[in-house]
């Protein structure tokens, strides 16, 4: 709670300090190449952290097919959800309400206009496409190079480094995200739309997070139970959100019986995080802005914000960061609660 008040407070000065940059008439030059080199940052040092986890190097084979069973299932199960929703609350796929006109009739999805600053015509539109791929490559990139630093230069040098190095990295990583959250705030506040669109939202925005959290939860204790596992372990693992620091340690906890269900949930929780980095700018570009929004989970509100930020619109943030907030609360007491804990 102290790290997501921390984050709020960074992000809320951040709008704060773009609001009188644009009132000034000034520009905010180079903001966007300075999201993107911190979240190559942070990538980085994520993958490092998963790199020298002997949890992640250590239990793939079965188990990885496992979760990236239900990771694709519960996905797929939240963006049914968001884009279900988003057609009865009659938003297009940019997050704008379709309004009714005076004796016309609302357009049907086929329809939907498109939004002047969000559907560029096809050239742009082919390139945004090569630049959305090239983005998603470069960023994988990252993670992986990072883990592969992480399992074989880092890993091997003994248990007293990678206790420094867990904190150093961890302190790390709160840093980097004090800062994309701080620009995040100045994009924001640089385009002065998001109060517009948050008072526009409504109870949309509390509504989406729901939706994502009943579709995930459907489609993971559907396939968990497919896949063999007991019915509190089916519905353990998919509310885990992609915490993987948190929900595979409480179901551990639980017993050594539900030993296999921890490793599952941990790297369930890790691809779920992953998949947002790499889905999301596709998604956005593919299907719709909220339902790419939702792919991380929990990450939504930190990692993954900025990689929505820039693949969305600067007021698109407020969903994401909603999504990954209510689903930390309902994990930080679901996960116990469904355990016995």
């Amino acid at each position: 709670m102290k790290l997501l008040l921390l984050y709020w407070a960074f992000l809320i000065a951040g709008y704060i300090l773009g609001a009188r940059i644009r009132k000034a008439g000034k520009t905010m030059g180079p903001l966007p190449t300075f999201m993107l080199v911190t979240v190559y940052c942070l990538c980085f040092c994520m993958g490092m952290r998963m790199g020298v986890n002997e949890q992640v190097t250590s239990n793939l084979g079965v188990i990885g097919l496992k979760s990236l069973a239900i990771t694709i299932f519960c996905v797929a199960g939240s963006m049914l959800s968001m884009f279900g929703l988003r057609k009865i609350f009659r938003m297009d796929r940019y997050g704008n309400l379709l309004q009714r006109q005076a004796g016309s009739r609302l357009p049907s999805a086929a329809e939907e206009p498109a939004d002047p600053e969000h559907a560029p015509g096809p050239e742009a539109g082919d390139k945004d496409s090569s630049s959305d791929i090239r983005s998603t490559v470069i960023l994988l990139s990252v993670v992986i190079i990072g883990m592969i630093i992480g399992a074989f230069l880092l890993a091997p040098r003994g248990d007293m480094f990678l206790q420094w190095f867990d904190g150093s990295s961890n302190l790390a990583m709160i840093i980097l995200l004090c800062i994309l959250m701080t620009l995040v705030g100045l994009d924001m506040g640089s385009s002065g739309e998001v109060i517009k669109n948050i008072r526009s939202a409504g109870c949309r925005v509390l509504a989406f997070p729901v939706a994502s959290m009943v579709g995930t939860m459907a489609l993971g204790i559907a396939v968990c139970l497919l896949l063999g596992f007991t019915l509190r372990e089916s519905a353990a693992i998919p509310i885990g959100f992609g915490w993987y620091s948190y929900a595979p340690v409480v179901i551990a906890n639980a017993g050594q019986q539900y030993i296999v269900a921890s490793a599952v949930s941990f790297m369930h929780n890790v691809i779920r995080e992953v998949s947002g980095i790499v889905l999301i700018p596709l998604a956005a570009r593919k299907i719709g802005y909220l339902e790419a929004a939702s792919i991380p989970g929990i990450a939504a509100m930190d990692v993954c914000i900025p990689i929505v930020g820039r693949s969305c619109r600067p007021d698109t943030v407020i969903y994401s960061f909603a999504i990954g907030a209510i689903m930390c609360a309902v994990t930080s007491v679901g996960v116990p609660l469904i355990m016995g804990i």
